[in-house]
């Protein structure tokens, strides 16, 4: 038996975010291994390797942060996503680097593998791997900070995120988590889900990694 399967069989038995945890382990290891990460804490590590992060996860978070808010919207659901975009904080950074995402030089031709219409239990999959990337964020940010001279203010504002409110963001959301999925097959929905939004997190980092402005 898989260890998704077994994972299901006992999913309720275990915490929705404990459930996902393990169902996205792999993903999530294979995810903090990425040649365009792997050294983001480390002395030495290249502002134009930065460059190429902010970019990747620009185009990411434009197509995934819509599909969220029409979601949402068409489930009429009462969770609100409004103060907890990151797109905004991504132009931020790559307009203080002096970055164009969306020119020519930046723009990808590879469409991104998004469910058409997500249900609630798959958008809370996909917003458990994006609200829980602000967690090792500001881990990233302070190394930003020692290594780069970079803060919130100055092309850090994404990896800063939500500063010291991030364990009260955090928690929050783990609450509405354990309410959205309550059974087996709401967990293994979002567990779907989740391992998706890793597995395109992935590819649009691949595709940045050896990508050099035209």
């Amino acid at each position: 038996m898989s260890r998704l399967a077994t994972s299901e069989s006992t999913g309720v038995s275990l915490s929705a975010r404990e459930f996902l945890r393990r169902a996205t382990h792999a993903e999530h290891v294979r995810l903090n291994q990425h040649p365009l990460l792997s050294g983001i804490t480390r002395p030495g590590y290249p502002v134009g390797r930065y460059a190429n992060v902010l970019v990747a996860y620009y185009h990411f978070y434009r197509v995934f942060e819509s599909a969220i808010d029409e979601s949402l919207t068409r489930l009429k659901h009462d969770f609100s996503y409004e103060d907890r975009r990151k797109l905004p904080w991504l132009a931020e950074d790559l307009d203080k680097l002096g970055i164009d995402p969306d020119s020519a030089a930046w723009t990808s031709s590879s469409r991104l593998a998004v469910p058409d219409a997500l249900n609630a239990s798959q958008v809370f999959g996909v917003l458990y791997t994006i609200e829980g990337s602000s967690l090792g964020g500001k881990v990233i940010a302070a190394h930003l900070a020692a290594n780069l001279g970079l803060s919130a203010s100055n092309g850090a504002r994404f990896f800063t995120g939500y500063g010291e409110a991030v364990g009260t963001c955090w928690q929050t959301f783990a609450v509405r988590l354990e309410s959205q999925l309550a059974d087996s097959a709401t967990r293994a929905q979002a567990g779907n889900a989740a391992r998706l939004t890793f597995c395109t997190m992935e590819q649009v980092l691949d595709e940045q990694a050896n990508h050099r402005p035209g």
